[in-house]
């Protein structure tokens, strides 16, 4: 039953033409800006190899998490809300836990071969090394597991997917901004962005910058060790999971 519901989910998300490659775009679109200026900053590779790993990269996998993770599942369920197809589902055999599985192992397949994908095409651009690439891999997957709850809160919330769909761009901004500005600023500054990190303990982004960052050779070390990145982000999903189960799935 799993299974099915994760079918579903790529079916449909695929069939969505317009949101599946709006959600997809962004991601890549930097891969482009990466190409483009590896043909024309050949003068200066120091310079090249800082903008690739310091912006275009971390900014690509950021943002094809967040699509996967929680923007195009949170239209989704939005939208069954509004059709009242979760009030037809309660009447099957389909229980709130599979439901909630099904979406995620979707969300899941999804996103790892897309991540795949782009990371191949970073490939022959900069250079990543196996161990660099299964971090990658393993952070960008505990990210996912930390905001896909939040799919469930939002659409609960919301009235329909065009609601839902005019909140995750604000919501992007708070996610991803809140570390990005922070780090860019405190390094103008000649402050170091790990020391401000307590005040960010919230954001899941936190930790995927961080560790990018790390296997990317620009940070001699991690914040925390990333068994405790993964310890945080698994206890958030946990926390995040509850109020989802209140707030979508036992709804009237």
């Amino acid at each position: 039953m799993i299974i099915q519901v994760a079918k579903s989910f790529i079916l449909e998300s695929i069939r969505n033409t317009g949101v599946f490659l709006g959600n997809l775009l962004p991601a890549f679109i930097f891969i482009i800006c990466s190409w483009i200026c590896t043909i024309s900053i050949k003068s200066s590779p120091e310079t090249l190899d800082f903008m690739i790993k310091g912006q275009f990269f971390p900014i690509s996998i950021m943002l094809l998490v967040f699509a996967f993770a929680f923007s195009s599942a949170t239209i989704y369920l939005a939208d069954l809300k509004a059709n009242n197809t979760i009030h037809l589902l309660k009447r099957t055999n389909i229980s709130p836990a599979k439901y909630f599985l099904g979406i995620g192992l979707g969300v899941f397949l999804m996103m790892n071969f897309v991540l795949l994908l782009l990371l191949a095409g970073y490939s022959f651009i900069i250079s990543l090394s196996i161990t660099a690439l299964i971090s990658i891999i393993l952070i960008c997957n505990f990210v996912l597991l930390a905001i896909y709850p939040l799919c469930f809160i939002v659409a609960g919330i919301v009235k329909n997917g065009k609601v839902a769909q005019s909140l995750l761009i604000p919501i992007m901004l708070v996610f991803m901004f809140s570390i990005t500005m922070t780090s860019l600023f405190l390094t103008i500054n000649e402050q170091q962005p790990q020391d401000y990190y307590i005040y960010l303990i919230w954001n899941p982004m936190l930790y995927l910058s961080d560790t990018l960052q790390f296997q990317l050779n620009l940070n001699d070390h991690t914040w925390l060790p990333l068994y405790q990145y993964s310890i945080i982000l698994t206890i958030l999903c946990m926390i995040l999971s509850i109020f989802a189960k209140q707030i979508y799935i036992r709804q009237d």
